[in-house]
């Protein structure tokens, strides 16, 4: 798969994790990157193990169109899927990365 990486993400991975010296996140954010680039659509990262060991959900609601991954107990990564809601899994090859949130989800810009 390929990842975009919206400007709102750079700048809140800079602000939460690297300007805090947080190298576990930090780690475990490479780790969900190279997971998902290794596959080959969407559907393949949800039916991995790795949504389990990664926390990897479909959030419901409000935000709906994402997903997140847990990097840690408050801080989660926030993605969706380029294309049109409602999405096919088989069909997504792109994620957009849309921010890391430690606010619980408040604030969110989709």
């Amino acid at each position: 798969m390929i990842i975009i990486e919206s400007k709102s993400y750079r700048k809140t991975e800079t602000k939460l994790l690297k300007n805090k010296h947080k190298v576990a996140e930090l780690e475990k954010l490479n780790n969900i990157k190279n997971i998902i680039i290794n596959k080959e659509n969407l559907h393949e990262l949800m039916i991995s193990e790795f949504k389990y060991i990664y926390d990897i959900r479909k959030k419901s609601g409000d935000l709906k169109e994402l997903y997140s991954a847990s990097l840690n107990s408050n801080i989660r990564l926030l993605f969706k899927p380029v294309g049109e809601y409602p999405y096919n899994e088989i069909e997504i090859i792109e994620l957009e990365f849309i921010e890391i949130n430690d606010k619980h989800y408040k604030g969110v810009n989709i």
